[in-house]
């Protein structure tokens, strides 16, 4: 049993990034795979929802924030004569004052005369020869305290500044940062009024007894409370801010979705017992992240949030997450680390970088460039690539930074031509082992509609027998799909030749109804194989590409533009169970008879369709 289920598993179209990856394998002495065979079920309960706040609209916290000024001044003015700083000695903490209070309702300017000029002359006097203000982060501070109180008048010390901060290579977070942190903590039942509790506090205390203030916090309590106000006026201007293409078949899949984890961790079964899975994990939260943050509830930000903190302590010593597909487990938690600003994930997501490309298949790895696999990146665990493996790879690479003009992109382009059915750019032929037929080759060769196959030679859904006697690996849609977005991600524009024939290998191939382009003579149920997983592809893919409609031929033979996005939407809400999840009722390879597998699948399609 445990190596038919292997051999399944790992057969050339593995479609499932996380089920073969437990964190105790070595200790509990079974295959991964089996033990993935079963539907995690951790003792949870979805958070009960509160009742929900109305926003309030205009300038939040506008009496904190004037009495927070006004014990600082007092405190700044206090046994120095008026003309101190805001901020004291402090140049940061001068320019970080100023920043806010030219950004606060009451827009202070040089205009305002004695109450800002000196702070502004403070910042002037600590302006050194190369056009900085001391270190990084005090001289982008003055530059957005200058923008905001005197723009036009500090024009030029402002462009030498900026010029400055350009030569350092330093990007610091100043107020717009500080505006954006507010917006990111929105959430359904937490608006700006409610995420700046304690400055306001601070700010009544000080402003009945300036004389306990302390500048640092006193400083970054005005800077919060200014920021929630403008981010609440930046959602007075947003339409639906709350709401953004979240259907009610999705807030059912994700209370589903919710209810099967445990502070925030998703679980392998063996046996009788259970075992948390960073696999599982990463998928399960980067599915629950498919909900725009501000229609989440706190309690359900507080389970992604735990989610992600413990994926954060499980990862490896070398990057990697998983033990037996770490390439797979590694992009998938690569995916739900990247999907939220988190300072303490960057650290990891550089080691999970350095740890996928280790895996790609070039000389480093004594690959050569004619080596059929070159440029690929399979499971992990010197395993041979494939196209699967490669778009989530390629996927992950980018979301952790790594630049479209890599050496790892041009690498990986070698190998995607060389699946796609593609003569003018499929240098690849040669005797193959057939996957269904041990002992017994293949003489591959590359066919010609545009479409890809699994790997160089290999197909799940087939082989066409040439004339002379050849076989080239059929085309597939979730692996042209993948083709598609692979491109895409390193870089080759929508115009190029290859682009446009996998663009028209989905035109002659358009169809919701199966995974298109197997070979008939393997039976009407391989049609269906994969198919959550295709629906998963095809939106990333078309997203990626930026294509908003797929041009196809109707039954008379007239062009017929189909949104894609609508069409996609409308097909998987219809097949929606009661229960609010998805699972393939008519072919369960690669798991896909696993409520939760097709249920990511399908939230994750979902989100695409805007």
């Amino acid at each position: 049993m445990t190596s038919t289920l292997l051999r399944s598993a790992l057969s050339p179209f593995l479609l499932t990034p996380f089920l073969c990856a437990s964190t105790t394998p070595a200790r509990q002495g079974q295959s991964n795979v089996v033990a993935a065979a079963a539907v995690p079920q951790a003792p949870s309960a979805s958070p009960t929802a509160p009742s929900r706040p109305e926003r309030k609209r205009g300038n939040v916290f506008k009496d904190e924030i004037d009495q927070l000024i006004d014990a600082i001044c007092k405190s700044a003015n206090q046994g120095t004569g008026k003309g101190a700083g805001l901020g004291g000695s402090s140049v940061l903490q001068t320019a970080r004052i100023l920043a806010a209070m030219g950004h606060c309702h009451r827009h202070y300017h040089v205009s305002d005369g004695p109450l800002v000029r000196p702070s502004l002359d403070q910042l002037t006097r600590a302006r050194e020869a190369n056009g900085s203000y001391g270190d990084v982060e005090t001289t982008a501070w003055v530059i957005a305290a200058f923008s905001a109180i005197d723009p036009d008048g500090r024009r030029d010390e402002i462009a030498q500044a900026k010029a400055w901060l350009h030569r350092q290579n330093a990007e610091v977070p100043t107020f717009d940062a500080a505006i954006g942190s507010v917006l990111s903590e929105v959430r359904i039942d937490a608006f700006p009024q409610h995420l700046a509790k304690e400055p306001a506090a601070l700010a009544k205390a000080l402003f009945a007894d300036p004389s306990k203030l302390e500048m640092t916090a006193a400083t970054d309590a005005l800077v919060r409370l200014v920021a929630c106000q403008a981010a609440n006026k930046r959602l007075d201007k947003a339409q639906n801010p709350t709401t953004t293409a979240w259907s009610p078949a999705q807030e059912k899949a994700f209370q589903w979705l919710l209810a099967q984890q445990k502070d925030g961790v998703f679980f392998v079964k063996m046996g009788d017992k259970q075992f948390p899975d960073p696999a599982f994990t990463g998928f399960g939260i980067m599915a629950l992240q498919s909900k725009p943050s501000a229609s989440r509830s706190k309690a359900e930000q507080a389970v992604i949030d735990q989610g992600l903190a413990w994926l954060l302590q499980s990862q490896n010593e070398d990057g990697s997450w998983g033990q037996q597909v770490p390439n797979y487990t590694t992009c998938v938690v690569v995916g739900a680390l990247t999907r939220q600003d988190n300072p303490a994930a960057k650290a990891a997501l550089e080691k999970a970088q350095k740890c996928i490309l280790r895996y790609q298949n070039a000389e480093s790895s004594g690959y050569g460039k004619a080596d059929r696999d070159y440029g690929s990146i399979g499971y992990g665990n010197s395993q041979r690539g494939d196209l699967s493996n490669l778009h989530f790879s390629l996927e992950a690479l980018r979301a952790t930074g790594l630049p479209a003009n890599d050496e790892a992109f041009a690498k990986a382009i070698v190998f995607l031509q060389r699946t796609q059915n593609l003569k003018s750019v499929n240098d690849f032929k040669g005797k193959v082992p057939d996957p269904d037929q041990d002992g017994k080759l293949i003489d591959a060769t590359s066919g010609d509609d545009g479409g890809a196959a699994y790997y160089p030679g290999n197909s799940a859904a087939g082989y066409v027998v040439l004339p002379d006697g050849k076989s080239a690996p059929r085309s597939y849609g979730s692996m042209t799909y993948a083709l598609l977005k692979s491109y895409t991600l390193c870089g080759i524009p929508g115009d190029d030749p290859r682009v446009q024939a996998a663009v028209k290998w989905i035109q002659d191939n358009w169809t919701l109804a199966e995974n298109p382009g197997a070979d008939p003579a393997l039976g009407e149920k391989v049609k269906f194989q994969g198919l959550f997983y295709y629906y998963m592809v095809l939106a990333q893919a078309l997203s990626a590409a930026k294509v908003d409609t797929v041009t196809t031929i109707d039954k008379d033979g007239k062009p017929l533009q189909i949104p894609w996005q609508k069409a996609l939407r409308a097909h998987l809400e219809g097949m929606q169970a009661a229960d609010g999840t998805w699972v393939n009722g008519k072919n369960d390879r690669w798991w896909e008879g696993m409520q939760m597998l097709c249920t990511c699948y399908a939230l994750a399609a979902l989100e695409k369709c805007q």
